[in-house]
């Protein structure tokens, strides 16, 4: 019943406002945040399509139909809410199937596959590399009042001076105003490198202002480690990953993801410290490349799955 109620007084607010009997500022006070954008969505589209002259489908008359009888239930003598039919079609959807049943979804997803990269331009002339098997999620309609994305995986970007851009990970997240920066988020793995500006980084646990060559890393809930690159752009841009005194584990990780094989690594000490590279582009030459200068042995089981052992 409450929930009930709830619907009711929306579909009374989106009406109310829709007439002109409520003004934008009194209508944001009696919603949320959510529902007033999703209100001023609404609006645009009517007053874009206030001039045609569609019949109202049946469908349609039996949602409002429905509101009318459930309302006249309730009371009697009163106005009637809908002064038009599309105010009505309008008020009615929203409160039967929910805002963002109309609405559609404004989120944008871009995702890569095993060996993968995509180049992406943002809606503000910002560029964002995605590195295989990574994702960037945005809001396209909100993007000129906030700059936000949310990674998972590896993106390498370059942003355009502006308002504040942010990417958000599951590890932390990073602040710019124009700069060139890599991102590196996985489980318990998160890197950031910044190559060009100034960036800000923000974990749980601790706040960091990085600048050109300048590093920080947090590996497997451990506190971040700051460190200098030499190194003027991330190399897996240019088709080979490279790693610096990180455990075994994440140079098989990055080989799986680039290659789309499975590692059988049982029996293998994968918490070890490596510094190792391997290209994309020859799965024989990166097992080579990783594993013979570790002793460890490989060959293939099964169907692109590879057994280590010492």
């Amino acid at each position: 019943m409450k929930n009930q109620n709830l619907n009711t007084d929306k579909e009374t607010f989106l009406a109310q406002w829709l007439e002109g009997d409520i003004s934008d500022a009194e209508l944001k006070n009696l919603v949320n945040d959510v529902d007033f954008k999703a209100y001023q969505k609404l609006k645009r589209g009517l007053e874009v399509h206030k001039q045609l002259d569609a019949p109202i489908d049946a469908s349609f008359a039996k949602i409002q139909q429905r509101i009318t009888n459930k309302n006249n239930k309730k009371q009697t003598n009163v106005r009637p809410l809908y002064r038009n039919w599309t105010i009505g079609i309008a008020a009615s959807i929203v409160l039967l199937f929910g805002l963002f049943s109309i609405f559609g979804n404004d989120t944008v997803t871009i995702e890569t596959g095993f060996g993968d990269h995509k180049t992406i331009a943002l809606l503000d002339g910002s560029e964002v590399i995605l590195n295989s098997k990574s994702k960037i999620t945005y809001n396209k309609d909100d993007w000129e009042n906030n700059r936000e994305l949310t990674l998972e995986g590896e993106a390498y970007f370059k942003v355009e001076k502006g308002n504040t851009f942010t990417v958000k990970t599951s590890n932390g997240s990073v602040r710019v105003l124009g700069t060139e920066f890599n991102v590196k988020s996985t489980n318990d793995f998160f890197d950031v490198v910044c190559y060009e500006g100034k960036v800000s980084v923000k974990t749980l646990s601790s706040e960091h202002v990085l600048l050109p060559t300048q590093q920080v890393r947090k590996i497997n809930g451990n506190s971040p480690e700051a460190s200098i690159t030499q190194l003027i752009k991330p190399t897996w841009i240019a088709g080979e990953s490279t790693f610096k005194s990180v455990p075994l584990r994440y140079v098989i990780s990055e080989l799986e993801a680039t290659y789309n094989i499975t590692c059988n690594a049982e029996g293998i000490d994968t918490a070890i410290i490596v510094t190792s590279s391997f290209p994309h582009n020859n799965l024989n030459v990166a097992l080579k490349t990783v594993f013979e200068s570790l002793d460890i042995k490989y060959s293939e089981k099964e169907n692109r799955n590879i057994k280590l052992r010492y």
